[in-house]
């Protein structure tokens, strides 16, 4: 099983599902280029390099084939990578992720986000990861948006930025996971304040893929709802 972490996150975001699915897979968790203990190589880090990154790991490693789960930008770097090697993936799971390209408003969001980096990075971190929680998870979920926020502060902004420029410019991908024959589903959460459910509902149902709702959870329930989440994603595991 491949875990591919979102923006601002980091392989530790796997920490405790990491620790029940190992007793049954190999589990791989990777940090993406500009995140964690991995450097910033480029300018721009297009999901086409998140996806050559991880496949080059899994090469090394000799993974012939395996489940795929991405969340938030990981599910974006899984698409690309289900582009460049179809039929190693057994499973691509899209938690809290859509194929979708940014919107005209996303796109300009993210410039602004770029030049406030630029600007005031600790003061951009400590507004952009509270609001990946929706309201009333930010307090039983305290401890955890502290520690994305100094695990973040730790990270160039040119990572950030680089991360930025590559969500910002990456395409469509629904014709891409609609070709695709291997299982497909995407987790959702009920409150999610970046994604539609919706919207997702619909989007899954285009492209031929299960779809997952966790009523008690937002974007990240990993944490949110972790017990959930662990059981909607051991389910993958067939």
């Amino acid at each position: 099983m491949v875990l591919i972490h979102g923006f601002l996150e980091n392989l530790s975001m796997w920490d405790e599902l990491a620790v029940e699915l190992s007793k049954t897979r190999q589990v791989i968790r990777v940090d993406l280029p500009g995140f964690g203990e991995s450097d910033c190589i480029q300018e721009v880090h297009s999901m086409e390099l998140f996806a050559e990154c991880t496949q080059q790991l899994l090469l090394e490693l000799t993974i012939d084939k395996f489940t795929l789960i991405g969340h938030s930008m990981g599910g974006y770097a899984a698409l690309a990578l289900s582009e460049i090697c179809p039929d190693k993936i057994e499973h691509i799971c899209l938690l809290h992720s859509t194929a979708n390209a940014d919107s005209e408003q996303k796109k300009k969001d993210r410039t602004r986000a770029i030049k406030t980096v630029n600007e005031k990075q600790n003061i951009y971190l400590k507004t952009a990861i509270p609001f990946l929680f929706p309201e009333q998870f930010q307090e039983p979920c305290s401890g955890d948006i502290q520690k994305m926020i100094e695990e973040a502060k730790n990270l160039h902004p040119n990572g950030i930025i680089a991360a930025l420029k590559g969500m910002q410019q990456r395409k469509d991908c629904n014709n891409l996971l609609k070709s695709l024959s291997c299982k497909k589903t995407y987790i959702a959460g009920t409150f999610d304040p970046l994604l539609n459910v919706a919207a997702l509902r619909e989007e899954a149902s285009n492209n031929e893929a299960n779809f997952i709702e966790i009523e008690n959870a937002g974007h990240m329930s990993h944490w949110e709802n972790p017990k959930r989440a662990m059981q909607e994603i051991q389910k993958l595991l067939g």
